[in-house]
């Protein structure tokens, strides 16, 4: 993802959403086509269970500034240990602690 979206070497909003992407079960669906952004119309054209969707919507939030709305007790209600874990790393990558 880093490779399609250098930008993400040096941004942490960019660093995030390449993060949120590279998982295994997003990845494959949304790398389909090249996007100009890492979120873009794959998100609606491709069915992704609950937890991944909340996955993605919490990259979407990360990457725009949090202008986009989270519900962030639906994602810790509906992840797994696996998909928490994401999470913090997700939070720390936005902070720009990684």
């Amino acid at each position: 993802m880093l490779e399609r979206y250098p930008a993400g070497k040096n941004d942490p909003e960019y660093r995030v959403a390449c993060y949120i992407v590279a998982h295994p079960e997003i990845f494959q669906k949304a790398t389909k086509q090249m996007w100009e952004n890492p979120f873009d119309d794959w998100m609606d054209e491709e069915d992704f269970s609950s937890g991944y969707r909340l996955l993605i919507q919490l990259g979407l939030h990360l990457y725009n500034g949090g202008r986009d709305p989270y519900p962030l007790l639906d994602g810790l209600a509906t992840w797994d240990v696996r998909n928490y874990e994401v999470f913090k790393q997700a939070c720390e990558i936005r902070r720009g602690r990684t």
